[in-house]
């Protein structure tokens, strides 16, 4: 009889989703999946899938408040055909940290028939482990832009455990949307490791990404390399560099970076003159957009 009432609340709950009110039998059936039942997990599970958004809601957070007990019953449904069903068992796996669930997750964030799978590179990210790094490096070359955004973000969110992995990624000479994406995670990151990997995209199309990643080491071993490329046809290539030079360089490289101050470019004029400030100690002026000589205005303030 009780098996009976569940099946008839999971009916009702899929085909009688306009009503206002949540039935009270929800809650019941979320009695029976904190005490244990299986069963009751399962069609909390199949209830994600309810096609409407309250409902839905209401599910995954009973869920997430039941735990992590809910992993076996969350597990085969990583791969579900039902798009809303997918993306909320991965999200609660992620929350979950659910190392179990890495192999399933990495194949949905790989598989470009699926729809926004950018909730996979996500759930990698809160997951973490070695097991997460590598299919997140993988998916920087992926042909979707989200799913590029959210991987980098969960390599910078796994800090040093990406480092090395990021650096090899970037040895095999990926393309440059990739190596632009696994340049800016290693600036993020900021770990000394990366410098000679960043130092050797100067050279290339992503130049202008390495530049800025060597201001966030601000390591004055790069410094050189900086003075560098101050003058590069890339105008955002001589902006980077100015940036990154105030932090770490000095006055010896002060009468480089003071020939920016006549860019043909007002924003590398300003942070030119704002670099030397910090270099130098010194106040310096820079011809703005109106032909006026100011003083760049302090971004700290």
């Amino acid at each position: 009889m009780v098996r009976l009432a569940i099946t008839l609340l999971l009916a009702a709950l899929l085909f009688g989703c306009q009503q206002t009110r949540e039935p009270i039998a929800l809650d019941e059936l979320a009695t029976a999946a904190r005490g244990g039942d299986a069963t009751a997990r399962e069609e909390l599970v199949q209830l994600l899938a309810a096609g409407n958004e309250r409902t839905n809601d209401r599910v995954y957070a009973l869920i997430l408040e039941i735990g992590d007990a809910m992993e076996p019953a969350l597990l085969p449904a990583v791969t579900a055909t039902d798009r809303i069903r997918r993306e909320f068992v991965i999200a609660a796996l992620g929350n979950f940290k659910s190392v179990k669930a890495v192999p399933a997750i990495a194949g949905v964030l790989s598989d470009p028939h699926l729809q926004r799978r950018y909730i996979a590179a996500w759930a990698l990210g809160e997951i973490g482990g070695e097991s997460s790094v590598g299919p997140l490096v993988s998916s920087l070359s992926d042909t979707d832009q989200e799913v590029r955004k959210y991987a980098t973000r969960s390599l910078i969110k796994l800090n040093r455990q990406s480092v090395k992995p990021l650096v090899d990624f970037l040895e095999q000479k990926p393309g440059p949307v990739a190596a632009a994406a696994a340049v800016r995670a290693l600036g993020d990151i900021a770990d000394p490791q990366s410098l000679e990997i960043l130092l050797v995209q100067l050279q290339g199309p992503v130049r202008a990404d390495a530049v800025t990643a060597l201001g966030k080491l601000k390591d004055a071993r790069a410094v050189s390399a900086l003075v560098s490329v101050l003058h590069d046809p890339d105008w955002r290539v001589r902006m980077n560099a100015a940036t990154a030079l105030g932090p770490i360089g000095g006055p010896e490289q002060a009468s480089q970076l003071e020939t920016l101050l006549e860019d043909e470019v007002n924003v590398v004029r300003e942070w030119a003159a704002r670099s030397l400030e910090m270099m130098t100690g010194k106040r310096y002026t820079y011809r703005n957009e109106a032909g006026e000589y100011v003083q760049p205005y302090n971004i700290y303030h």
